[in-house]
């Protein structure tokens, strides 16, 4: 009887040092978009109402909001093969 063995250094046949690059890569990403969303969540509320918020706190705002939803676009284009095939 033949048995597989995992590679050397390897524990179980996983290459943990991919695991934690793609770990960290996911917990910045989506640290950085939830931070996006906030932050314009944020921008946006400034003000007593929407005709007093400052312009430039209303394009921030917008703009924040915008690069977080490109973000979660472009992720979801990277998950679906059928956008990219």
């Amino acid at each position: 009887m033949i048995r597989a063995t995992a590679a050397e250094g390897q524990f179980l046949g996983v290459d943990w040092g991919s695991f934690v690059v793609v770990f960290v890569v996911a917990f910045v990403a989506a640290v950085a978009v939830v931070g996006f969303y906030s932050l314009g969540l944020r921008l946006l509320s400034l003000g007593p109402s929407p005709k007093q918020r400052p312009m430039p706190a209303t394009l921030g705002g917008w703009v924040c909001i915008g690069i977080g939803a490109a973000a979660v676009l472009y992720g979801i284009y990277l998950i679906i093969p059928q956008f990219h095939s």
